[in-house]
């Protein structure tokens, strides 16, 4: 399925960028794609090439991840400043939880039950996930949007998180545990309603209540390289 042909509602000018906001599912899920985000990404590149080393960050993340210096926050999240209060209703100054380097780096046979479904980032109200991708080629799959079947929740905020446990554990009681793969369209527990595909230079933003994975296909290649892997930035606002 064409996710961002059939989804596509408004693209605007921010920053002398084009954004396309698009929305997935029934809440809706709200994703913005931004393109040629940055003047020159080759920097930011070096900057994890050179910077401190990868290492495993605890059990959910399938891959490893390093510090991004904090001089560059700027210029990564800068652009963002009109995306989010007309986005994602900012009304206030927004502040950064978290920002890494990542790379997917975790064969599928070697996943942790947890890491082979969707996942959100934070039940904190107004976080926003900023993810740019920063890996060459035509391999390296992207992101997907979830809808978890038995309940039809496509976000999970405090107040639905006590269901989507109670559902995901009565799920995979019935189902059983996914096979060791990375989640693709045919899980019996959750429904894919929106992909997008990672491509150099895309900066991609959502909130992250929403139900996402990376998607990562059948002959992806686990580089642990950051100059050739699936290199991206993973970063986390919050309102103040």
């Amino acid at each position: 399925m064409d996710y961002q042909a059939n989804n596509l509602v408004e693209v605007f000018e921010t920053h002398g960028r084009l954004a396309h906001v698009f929305h997935h599912g029934r809440e809706p899920i709200k994703v913005v794609v931004l393109d040629d985000y940055l003047p020159e990404p080759e920097s930011i590149i070096d900057l994890a090439v050179n910077g401190p080393g990868f290492a495993p960050n605890g059990r959910f993340y399938p891959g490893i991840r390093a510090p991004v210096p904090p001089s560059t926050y700027q210029t990564l999240l800068g652009p963002l400043s009109e995306i989010l209060p007309r986005c994602f209703d900012y009304t206030g100054r927004a502040s950064l939880r978290e920002c890494n380097f990542s790379l997917v780096t975790t064969p599928s046979d070697q996943l942790q039950p947890i890491q082979r479904l969707p996942h959100f980032d934070s039940l904190e109200y107004g976080r926003v996930a900023a993810l740019l991708y920063l890996g060459r080629g035509d391999n390296q799959g992207g992101t997907a949007f979830y809808r978890q079947r038995s309940t039809g929740f496509e976000s999970v905020d405090a107040g639905r998180f006590k269901a989507f446990e109670v559902a995901l554990h009565a799920d995979v009681a019935r189902e059983g545990l996914p096979d060791a793969a990375y989640i693709d369209e045919t899980s019996p527990i959750y429904e894919m309603i929106g992909r997008h595909q990672a491509r150099f230079n895309r900066m991609i933003v959502y909130l992250s209540s929403s139900l996402h994975c990376a998607h990562i296909p059948k002959n992806f290649v686990f580089d642990p390289n950051p100059a050739t892997g699936r290199l991206t930035v993973n970063a986390f606002l919050g309102m103040d």
